[in-house]
């Protein structure tokens, strides 16, 4: 067997043990692309490598807090045979984003992009907020000292 090639029990393992970090050895690329998920304080953002999937192969949808994005496409003929491929991710979203708002997009090079603006909610720990004193006209029930 070629060392460029792993045993299938070892890369079932590593499989097994690590699915979103486990790499293909050699020259080939990964067997499984890591997304990049990004969340500051004005957005939200997922960048998902599906360079082998057409916008016709991709589907993605948000029900409740949940973004879900599912990829398929059938068998096709590439330089080693036959592939097809699958792959679901489902993503929480922050309770913040706006999601009226919010949009994807695939680039020419295989990039999805799903973003979406976050609402600001006006209590920002960095600034100062005033509380106003209400006067009450009837004494408190509060024991005083």
């Amino acid at each position: 067997m070629s060392s460029a090639c792993p045993r299938p029990a070892k890369l079932l393992a590593n499989l097994l043990r690590c699915p979103a970090k486990a790499k293909r050895t050699g020259n080939g690329p990964p067997l499984l692309s890591e997304p990049r998920v990004r969340s500051d304080r004005d957005k939200f953002v997922i960048f998902l490598d599906v360079k082998h999937f057409s916008p016709e192969d991709l589907t993605v949808k948000v029900q409740d807090d949940f973004v879900e994005i599912h990829g398929k496409h059938n068998e096709r003929q590439d330089d080693h045979g036959y592939i097809s491929r699958e792959f679901h991710r489902r993503y929480r979203l922050p309770s913040n984003v706006d999601q009226s708002a919010l949009s994807c997009s695939l680039s020419a090079d295989g990039m999805l992009t799903f973003s979406g603006p976050k609402i600001q909610t006006g209590l920002d720990a960095t600034h100062e907020r005033a509380i106003p004193v209400a006067r009450e006209e009837k004494p408190s029930s509060a024991p005083s000292s």
